[in-house]
């Protein structure tokens, strides 16, 4: 995208600003308390969904 695309480009409202960190959240939510809940199939769920947050910090970011 050129300059002069970028300065036309419309902004993004409140909901494209904070879609990811919310459902980001939403998943660490339902991954305490899955852990919370029981064992065996709740700590898989649990384990999964708290492993999201970590693999996405850790990827490469664009710049």
């Amino acid at each position: 995208m050129n300059m002069q695309q970028r300065a036309v480009a419309k902004p993004a409202g409140l909901w494209g600003i904070f879609r990811i960190p919310f459902w980001i959240g939403v998943i660490s939510a339902v991954g305490l308390v899955s852990a919370l809940l029981a064992d065996g199939v709740w700590d898989a769920l649990s384990w999964l969904c708290l492993a999201v947050p970590v693999i996405i910090a850790l990827r490469p970011r664009r710049v």
